[in-house]
């Protein structure tokens, strides 16, 4: 098993024949996520950037197969990748779902599904807090409402996380992963 490179990684996403709003989403995904592991690094903290980048550009690849009722979004991602021989990234990508951060099997553990969850977090079509986030994804689907609500604290704490790692305050950490999205828009 090998971490595709980016290119492959690149070609492996456009495969799956996404739209542009997934694309794009899971490119700044990559770009927030790849900053945070940077931070990380710099801190002394072992991470494999690679992993993480690649993980996070293709963390929704299943997205319109789940959409459609073919399985459990993440899952079936993972799935995928270990399939195509790429069985490091499943974790990061099986653990991204907002709804991991309320079933304990599931729970983002390890620093890339961890940075890939809190990047996710922070991405749509634009740069996010955590709260805005979840606010957009109760908009637009209302009947998840409760469970999207209750995932604000897990996802805080993870944030958090990252923050204490990388020596920062969480809204200092906020700043860093916002002007790394930012340099790719």
């Amino acid at each position: 098993m090998a971490i595709p490179t980016r290119d492959e990684a690149q070609a492996i996403l456009a495969s799956f024949e996404l739209p542009a709003g997934i694309v794009t989403h899971s490119e700044g995904v990559a770009r927030v996520a790849t900053e945070a592991a940077r931070l990380v690094a710099r801190a002394g903290v072992p991470v494999a950037l690679d992993l993480v980048q690649v993980a996070a550009l293709l963390h929704d690849i299943d997205k319109l197969e789940t959409r459609a009722g073919g399985g459990v979004h993440g899952q079936v991602g993972a799935e995928r990748l270990t399939a195509m021989g790429h069985g490091e990234l499943a974790p990061a990508v099986a653990s991204h779902p907002v709804t991991c951060l309320l079933d304990d099997a599931r729970f983002p553990r390890g620093w890339p599904s961890v940075l890939v969850s809190v990047a996710d977090r922070h991405v749509a079509g634009s740069f996010l807090t955590i709260d805005q986030r979840i606010d957009d994804l109760a908009d637009r689907y209302p009947q998840h409402r409760l469970a999207l609500d209750a995932a604000r604290a897990p996802a805080r704490a993870l944030e958090a996380e990252v923050a204490d790692a990388v020596g920062l305050p969480v809204a200092d950490l906020v700043e860093r992963l916002r002007a790394a999205w930012e340099a790719g828009v």
